[in-house]
């Protein structure tokens, strides 16, 4: 169990128990509404790590609900849960700043993964001290060694950033290939990992900071 506590906002009780029951098997604490009405009594009493939130509701437009959370301050993010035919609200909320959106009928795997991705988003600290020598601004996406700047590709960037935001835990092959664009199976990740592991060790004197393990996946060491 973590303590990552998820508003969920959704009309159709079907679907909300899937995936409440989803969320709650992968350790997170839940909360439900399945209007806009009891989402607001819920964001005034708790601070949510993420909202998932459901375009079309009965009272009101999840869109209405997401400026609501703008106006007051709730600084979770939200995935916009809609039709894949709702193209014009999917883009309104984007627009409007949401975080993502995933279409209906979705895959339980890409819900879990842009989940934990918006996440640990909201988490990223500014600067990342290596060594006395090393420093990484997460902000800039700047890699600087003795105050000179290394040269990072920009999957070299994201592969960074993933790691430090997710070093509490390994970063799964699933969650680095869908950050990179790339497919579930592929193994151009790994590739990508093994030479940021080489550069962080020639030009930075830093070496088995980035260790793999089999059937886990990738941690930093900070």
């Amino acid at each position: 169990m973590n303590d990552k506590h998820i508003l969920l906002v959704e009309d159709d009780e079907a679907l909300q128990t899937l995936i409440e029951k989803l969320l709650k098997n992968n350790g997170y604490l839940v909360s439900k509404a399945i209007n806009i009405e009891e989402a607001r009594k819920l964001v005034e009493f708790f601070q949510f790590d993420l909202i998932i939130l459901d375009v079309m509701l009965p009272d009101s437009s999840g869109l209405d609900f997401y400026k609501y959370t703008i106006r007051n301050r709730v600084n979770s993010p939200v995935i916009f849960l809609s039709a894949l035919s709702d193209v014009d609200n999917r883009v309104t909320g984007l627009e409007l700043g949401a975080d993502d959106y995933i279409g209906k009928p979705f895959d339980t795997r890409e819900l879990l993964l842009k989940i934990k991705k918006n996440i640990l988003k909201k988490q990223s600290i500014d600067v990342v001290n290596f060594s006395n020598e090393t420093e990484f601004d997460l902000k800039k996406e700047q890699l600087l060694f003795k105050k000179n700047r290394i040269n990072l590709s920009s999957n070299e960037v994201k592969i960074l950033k993933l790691l430090i935001n997710n070093s509490q835990e390994y970063l799964t092959r699933d969650l680095l290939n869908t950050e990179l664009g790339l497919d579930y199976l592929s193994r151009s990740g790994d590739m990508q990992i093994s030479r940021l592991r080489l550069k962080l060790k020639k030009e930075c004197n830093l070496s088995d900071i980035i260790r793999s393990v089999h059937g886990k996946g990738y941690k930093i060491f900070i």
